[in-house]
């Protein structure tokens, strides 16, 4: 069980990073530390979303995954969208359009990891 886990958590973090880093780079954000400020939103929301989704899966199965993941997905993107605004106010970061970023970003994550795993099962 702790490497299923152990695989969950670890390959949707990394996709979700592969995914993100480069909507991120087509927001303006290229700095070095503008990609640690992006690795870092990521690290803070998705590992809790992974597992709320895994858990509300077990608590209800007969409720469709899309059902879980929409609004946990709001959720995700609420919380980036509040970290990258707070960033965006000072000059020395280079976020353009913080809620918009957000929105692409994770939808552009969470539609491929649905393809992703489509391909897989």
């Amino acid at each position: 069980m702790a490497g299923y886990l152990m695989e969950m958590f670890g390959v949707s973090l990394a996709l979700t990073i592969i995914i993100e880093l480069p909507v991120a780079f087509l927001f303006g954000m290229c700095s070095k530390e503008d990609v640690l400020l992006a690795l870092l939103v990521n690290v803070l929301t998705n590992p809790p979303a992974v597992l709320t989704c895994w858990l509300l899966g077990m608590a209800f199965p007969a409720l469709p995954k899309i059902g879980m993941q929409v609004p946990v997905e709001i959720v995700v993107v609420a919380v980036e969208a509040f970290v990258y605004c707070r960033f965006a106010k000072e000059a020395q970061w280079e976020i353009g359009h913080p809620i918009i970023l957000s929105a692409v970003a994770n939808t552009c994550s969470w539609l491929l990891g649905i393809v992703f795993s489509l391909l897989l099962s």
